[in-house]
């Protein structure tokens, strides 16, 4: 009976948003997509220049004295699927439309990502590089090297945020974030540019393709399958108590922000009644 009256009172917002996406400018998207290809353009002249591992050693150095390593391992955090997709219940109310296609898009770089990190298998500089010629920033990953997971959950999430946003300083600052992110990862000396280039190119493409699919495919909208897909979210909660996943440990980050973050569904969803 809870859920039903739930999904009744989410009725009203599931119409606004398929009435936002009729007035959906598809123009995100094609930018999208032209920065996917340019992405991908980038990385063929690198690795044609210097072949895998071209130009990491120069930029290690270069972002290693930027900023200092607690900033770099703060900025890295924010490339954890698990922290962005908590990170959702932030719209997913207030734009559902905007949710469904983060997780459209969030399930193509996921099948992208690992079925590529597997598939190649690349090894990771700590594996390859004598530890002289390195500054390693935290847990020092050695395997499963290409494509950058996090650089490619970044580059969905402000991807899918580019295509839905209407103005031009929200989508530049999304990108900058997204590419610091990226960056951030061969600061902490755990993947190569190519790695990093190819995380990009998968999370703009698969960020353009899943806000295509939700602007046609509009099963996310019905309020049963809303409230289902908050599993997501709420399951990754917990992950990110639990473990760290290769990741710098902050649980003066982590546990604040799912504090933050179960109360924000708390607020959205937890004040219906039966």
């Amino acid at each position: 009976m809870i859920l039903a009256e739930m999904a009744r009172q989410l009725a009203p917002g599931m119409d606004s948003a398929r009435a936002r996406l009729d007035r959906q400018s598809p123009w995100g998207i094609e930018v999208l997509l032209v920065l996917a290809l340019g992405v991908a353009l980038a990385g063929t002249a690198l690795g044609t220049w210097g072949g895998y591992h071209a130009a990491f050693d120069p930029l290690h150095r270069l972002l290693g004295g930027a900023l200092p390593d607690g900033v770099w391992e703060l900025i890295t955090r924010f490339g954890d699927e698990r922290v962005l997709l908590v990170l959702t219940l932030l719209f997913a109310r207030r734009r559902p439309e905007v949710f469904w296609a983060m997780v459209l898009a969030a399930l193509l770089a996921a099948l992208y990502s690992r079925s590529l990190k597997q598939l190649v298998d690349a090894l990771r500089p700590p594996a390859v590089l004598p530890a002289q010629m390195l500054d390693i920033i935290g847990p020092a990953l050695r395997s499963h090297s290409f494509p950058s997971g996090h650089t490619t959950s970044v580059f969905v999430f402000a991807g899918v945020l580019f295509a839905f946003s209407r103005q031009w300083s929200e989508r530049l600052v999304l990108i900058a974030v997204a590419a610091l992110v990226g960056f951030s990862r061969v600061a902490l000396g755990v993947h190569w540019p190519q790695d990093v280039l190819a995380g990009a190119f998968g999370g703009l493409f698969a960020a353009a393709l899943g806000s295509w699919l939700a602007i046609h495919w509009r099963a996310g909208l019905r309020p049963g399958v809303h409230l289902g897909l908050l599993l997501l979210p709420l399951i990754a909660m917990p992950m990110l108590l639990l473990a760290d996943n290769g990741n710098p440990p902050m649980p003066w980050l982590i546990w604040p922000l799912v504090f933050a973050m179960a109360m924000q569904l708390w607020l959205d969803y937890g004040v219906y009644r039966a």
